[in-house]
Parts: structure tokens; C-alpha cells; sequence
């Protein structure tokens, strides 16, 4: 399918707070993000979003995931 090289170059190219960003309104809390999350109804946000890790993760549902697209 595609090398790992060019998985890992797109990967490090790419921001996943950007990307998430421009679906979810995140506001910069600590070394992270946060939102309210886009999986399930909440007041509170509860979605963390971390642009060094490359990660995502719903507190409140269990929601996670990385730039590459596994939990």
C-alpha cells in the first residue's frame, strides 16, 4: 500500500490540533487542547487534543485516536 517512510513524513507534516481545529472549536489548556467532544452531546469539554503526541482522547466517552488513525 504506502511505505512507512511516506506514512511517517505525512504524519510529522501534519498537525492533528490543525486538523481537528477545523471541526471541533479547541481552546489551549496546559501542554493541550480542548473541545467539546464530537462523538457524543456535552456541556463540559471533556476532548483533549495534544499537537505533541499527536493524539486525541474523550474523557467522557473513551473516544481516542492518534495521527494515524488507530486507538
Amino acid at each position: 500500500m504506502y511505505s512507512d517512510s511516506l506514512i511517517n513524513e505525512v504524519r510529522s507534516s501534519a498537525s492533528i490540533v490543525e486538523i481537528i481545529g477545523g471541526y471541533v472549536n479547541l481552546r489551549k489548556r496546559g501542554r493541550s487542547h480542548v473541545g467539546l467532544c464530537p462523538f457524543h452531546t456535552e456541556k463540559t469539554p471533556s476532548f483533549h487534543v495534544s499537537d505533541e503526541r499527536q493524539w486525541y482522547h474523550c474523557f467522557g466517552c473513551g473516544a481516542s485516536g492518534t495521527s494515524s488513525g488507530s486507538s
